[in-house]
């Protein structure tokens, strides 16, 4: 199945990209082993760094990262490059923007505890602790950075046409190829997260007899995130799926206004035996 050349040439004008990078300082450092006593195959490392800023940091890394989950598509020109939607981008930028002066945040509290990270790792790491591996606090704070651009979706310099027809020519198609391949990859991305989200449910609801199933808040926020993003993030117009969302759409609504009748109903027993309880 191939994509739509309406829905390469649009893309353009429907989404940009994001390049998001990070850097991090390293808390974990090789350890040179007595090589008389371990084979040249075997290495270790030493912890260098516990500390409740860092680990806020990596919890600030992963809310990013799932933000981005929801409201962007993964590129295919490396790690780290994402899709957006323009409906998104502001939703997108807020979160970036919030997460930036969090990051901040983190740096001070990290540099306010960096002596007492510093006493935990020598006592923890005993005639391991070498000094040498802590540079100061500023420093280290200064190895946590996130930055973010937006970079308009390559298209071909509409200049060339004119002073190089043949390159111009060359490129657009190079162009329309390599888009083509990331929408392919958008309609394959979907699909596949679609598949996951309902299996994982089928596998829950069909567990052996006697055991306990347990529909937590997850059971249906992943498909109603689904639902709720496919519209915008679904740039390769894939009608397959658009048409299994649809029907998805109607077994949900179905299963609303079922739980609605069955909550009337409740109500109405409640009543009859002398007793009422507002389940709004």
């Amino acid at each position: 199945m191939t994509i739509d050349k309406a829905s390469i040439n649009t893309l353009t004008d429907r989404a940009v990209y994001l390049v998001l990078d990070w850097s991090f300082l390293g808390t974990w450092k090789r350890i040179d082993l007595d090589k008389d006593a371990y084979s040249s195959e075997v290495r270790a490392s030493k912890r260098l760094l516990k500390s409740e800023s860092i680990s806020a940091m990596r919890k600030l890394n992963y809310s990013v990262r799932a933000m981005l989950a929801k409201h962007s598509l993964n590129s295919l020109f490396r790690p780290g490059v994402y899709v957006v939607p323009l409906d998104y981008v502001q939703t997108v930028d807020d979160q970036l923007q919030a997460a930036m002066i969090e990051l901040e945040t983190i740096k001070e509290a990290l540099k306010a505890e960096w002596q007492d990270v510093i006493a935990e790792a020598s006592e923890r790491l005993g005639e391991l602790f070498n000094p040498s591996d802590y540079g100061s606090a500023e420093s280290a704070a200064d190895q946590y950075t996130m930055s973010y651009r937006y970079v308009p979706i390559a298209t071909t310099p509409a200049i060339l046409q004119h002073i190089a027809a043949d390159t111009y020519k060359a490129d657009l198609e190079r162009s329309q190829k390599e888009t083509e391949k990331e929408l392919q990859a958008f309609r394959d991305n979907l699909r596949l997260a679609l598949l996951g989200i309902i299996e994982n449910m089928r596998a829950t609801l069909t567990k052996p007899d006697g055991e306990k199933r347990v529909f937590g808040q997850r059971f249906f926020k992943r498909l109603d995130e689904f639902l709720d993003t496919f519209g915008t993030k679904n740039l390769s117009d894939d009608g397959a799926l658009a048409s299994v969302v649809t029907q998805l759409r109607d077994v949900q609504a179905a299963f609303d206004t079922s739980l609605e009748h069955i909550g009337e109903g409740m109500a109405l027993m409640i009543q009859d035996e002398g007793r009422y309880i507002d389940f709004s």
